[in-house]
């Protein structure tokens, strides 16, 4: 049975840059889950190279803290402790507040008109759809309305950083836990955001995005289980 699915047969970058993503898109998306294992010599014969690439590969997914090696045993994807994701959503906060000061600067008048079409197609399927279906279309909108917002801010390293640590949160399926329990506010919140935005206050921008954020956080330490380990823990 294949370790992995559609492995891609491309040649316009280096393998070794190929099987990384390949591998780290996996990982993040729990296609290989935490503590389960593989070796370099599966990765190459799925992908019918000779080991040097996919060692290349692996060396750089270690270095980034997705996968540890395990002695006999190959590569250990790495998960991560709660209290370790309680402070990747602190350093989101920060980022991502810096981010929206800098987006009710920078936005342009077509972005904005951008956000408007979001929002609106949100109010029109939160008018036609309850439950699960309700969910499971508006989720793509909150992430072109996040990707719209984040990239306003015109910093190619801020956004890549914002994304990458969202990326964390993607692996772990957080907002499939925060969103149900809070849509409607989700949508008011975005509402309250855009029209920061569109005012050009930074301030209140990041005030709105701080509630929000704060209440991401209550709610995910409440639902997922963890609220004893993480009973003393200030998110700042």
């Amino acid at each position: 049975m294949p370790l992995l699915k559609n492995v891609p047969d491309l040649r316009t970058k280096p393998m070794r840059d190929i099987i990384y993503e390949h591998l780290r898109k996996a990982i993040v998306r729990g296609e290989l889950k935490a503590d389960s294992t593989f070796t370099d010599g599966e990765i190459a014969e799925e992908f019918g190279v000779s080991r040097t690439p996919v060692r290349e590969a692996v060396q750089k997914l270690e270095a980034d803290g997705y996968i540890e090696r395990v002695p006999m045993k190959g590569n250990r994807v790495c998960g991560i402790s709660p209290y370790e994701l309680a402070h990747s959503m602190a350093i989101r906060k920060a980022l991502e507040t810096l981010a929206v000061r800098y987006a009710a600067l920078r936005i342009t008048a077509d972005e904005l008109f951008r956000l408007e079409e979001l929002l609106a197609q949100a109010d029109s399927v939160f008018t036609q759809y309850i439950g699960d279906e309700l969910l499971e279309r508006f989720f793509p909108i909150v992430k072109s309305f996040n990707h719209t917002v984040f990239e306003a801010c015109r910093s190619t390293s801020l956004s890549a950083i914002i994304w990458a640590q969202r990326e964390i949160f993607d692996r772990y399926r957080v907002m499939r836990i925060i969103l149900p329990n809070r849509i409607h506010k989700s949508l008011s919140r975005r509402k309250d955001l855009y029209a920061a935005l569109r005012d050009g206050d930074p301030d209140r921008a990041c005030a709105v995005w701080t509630d929000h954020l704060n209440e991401s956080f209550t709610i995910w330490r409440d639902k997922s289980g963890y609220g004893k380990e993480l009973e003393g823990f200030t998110f700042f």
